[in-house]
């Protein structure tokens, strides 16, 4: 019998954008369910979705331009930090919620 290894497609730098802007679209919303939250339990639970819906808009859109040939050196620049491997380091966690997030969008490509 013969086995094929079959490898996953890699997402597009669309994909990518897309998957930034529905994380950006939750954290809004998250936030602004946080401000009308009947007690500080909801609130606090509404801020966190908030946060990691950011973190995954972040990272998503460091994905979106690395996938488009961005160089590590303007990303580092355009989040404030003074090198790639600072950036690197600040935005793995970032990166880590976008792939689950693109993942959860658009399910496993074969």
């Amino acid at each position: 019998m013969s086995q094929t290894l079959i490898t996953r497609a890699p997402h597009t730098p669309a994909d990518w954008w897309v998957t930034a802007d529905q994380a950006r679209h939750t954290a809004q919303d998250g936030l602004a369910d946080a401000a009308t939250a009947p007690d500080l339990l909801r609130t606090l639970a509404e801020l966190d979705r908030a946060r990691r819906a950011s973190a995954a808009a972040v990272g998503a859109a460091v994905e979106a331009l690395l996938t488009a040939g961005a160089r590590w050196e303007d990303i580092a620049a355009a989040v404030g930090l003074d090198s790639v491997d600072d950036a690197r380091h600040a935005l793995t966690a970032a990166r880590q919620e976008a792939e689950a997030a693109i993942e959860r969008r658009l399910g496993r490509r074969s």
